[in-house]
């Protein structure tokens, strides 16, 4: 150093690198107590939300309060939705943090439509789930491949559609072989087969139509899987 530089400029020298280093060591105790803060900031109040129809909305509240009662940062918001989701009558979770102590999680159910195979439902989002207890209230059955899951349940929609003066489709089945087949809630089998089904549809229905409500309780199959015209099995009667 210059001997004739100023005994002020280099007292100001060193209070200014006095000073940053002031700074610096205040900067990292903070970060450090902050994280200190952050970890220590423990979860003890889990809300939930969501128009729950399938879980009990007790006992779920009271898991997710189990699980996720503690340190706040063992866990991020994903890992947490994740968690949330694996149980098989949620569809979807939303998850957010209000400081300082408090989960909120929000539950969308699943809304099962079919029964998959007689094994699985399907639920409103296409998605198949098995839930551990089966539900009471009655729901289509659906036969077919897995891959062709979206298929069957729009042509279920159509039949369900376009055959409601005649019964409540119960029952549809998409067979390698054969086709479609469709059962009504009264017992009439429809067969459809692969090709023209809209046309083949219509001439079944045409057939309902004419036989008219006092025949149709004796009718137990249309078999339409022909060009021209249907075939017609009739319930055996003791009369």
């Amino acid at each position: 150093m210059n001997i004739h530089t100023p005994i002020s400029k280099v007292l100001l020298h060193w209070r200014v690198i006095f000073l940053l280093m002031t700074i610096g060591l205040a900067f990292l105790a903070a970060s450090l107590g902050l994280r200190d803060l952050l970890h220590d900031a423990r979860i003890r109040n889990v809300v939930l939300e969501g128009d729950l129809k399938y879980l009990n909305k007790e006992q779920l509240h009271e898991e997710l309060s189990h699980q996720f009662t503690g340190q706040f940062l063992k866990s991020t918001l994903g890992q947490i939705i994740k968690q949330v989701e694996n149980h098989p009558w949620i569809a979807d979770a939303s998850v957010r943090r209000i400081w300082p102590d408090t989960l909120v999680v929000h539950i969308t159910e699943q809304r099962p439509v079919a029964i998959y195979n007689d094994t699985q439902y399907l639920g409103q989002s296409g998605d198949l789930f098995e839930p551990p207890k089966s539900i009471v209230e009655k729901l289509p059955k659906l036969y077919g491949s897995l891959s062709e899951i979206i298929d069957i349940y729009s042509h279920f929609a159509v039949f369900r559609d376009r055959l409601i003066d005649f019964g409540q489709v119960v029952s549809v089945t998409r067979g390698l072989d054969q086709g479609w087949i469709v059962i009504l809630d009264r017992g009439i089998k429809l067969r459809l087969g692969c090709d023209d089904i809209l046309g083949r549809l219509s001439r079944a229905r045409d057939v309902m139509a004419n036989l008219g409500q006092p025949h149709l309780k004796y009718l137990k199959e249309i078999d339409a899987r022909y060009d021209n015209g249907v075939a017609i099995t009739w319930e055996t009667t003791n009369d």
